[in-house]
């Protein structure tokens, strides 16, 4: 039997936690440091927001590296949300504690905050380039020949 994993969305003794911060990421032009500065300043993050404000869809897999890689300690619940279409759909919502914060501010984040969003508008002035060497990949003649669902009946691997 898998032991179940550690909850910190629902503490039951909150003031034991562990809220030493992590590591920042050294490069500040990813989405793993929009995310994490986006947390500093006290946000929560779902994957639907990720996708307008980081420009990603797999923000537990940031999350994840995030975790793993640079030792954060994300807190999580599960969110009840009405769709379009009529259902309600469960999402997980993902924040730092106030407490990491703060011990992350103390370890100079306001300062890795602020670069973090220089490196990210200047690498967001590259996207109609980087929108046109995408739409040129995928005009190659490969694409325009077949349906890409046939590359097992079409295309030697």
């Amino acid at each position: 039997m898998k032991t179940p994993p550690n909850q910190t969305a629902f503490e039951s003794a909150p003031d034991e936690a562990n809220y030493t911060p992590g590591k920042m990421p050294k490069r500040k032009n990813t989405v793993v440091a929009a995310v994490l500065a986006s947390m500093f300043e006290s946000r929560v993050l779902t994957g639907m927001e990720s996708v307008f404000k980081q420009s990603t869809t797999r923000l537990g897999a940031v999350i994840f590296h995030l975790e793993n890689k640079y030792g954060w300690q994300i807190s999580r619940r599960s969110v009840a949300t009405g769709t379009n279409d009529g259902r309600i759909a469960e999402i997980s919502a993902y924040w730092l504690p106030q407490a990491t914060i703060a011990k992350a501010f103390d370890a100079g984040a306001r300062d890795w905050i602020e670069n973090v969003k220089t490196a990210r508008t200047a690498r967001r002035k590259q996207s109609e380039k980087c929108k046109a060497d995408a739409a040129q990949r995928n005009a190659r003649k490969h694409f325009k020949s077949h349906d890409p669902r046939q590359d097992d009946l079409w295309c030697e691997k």
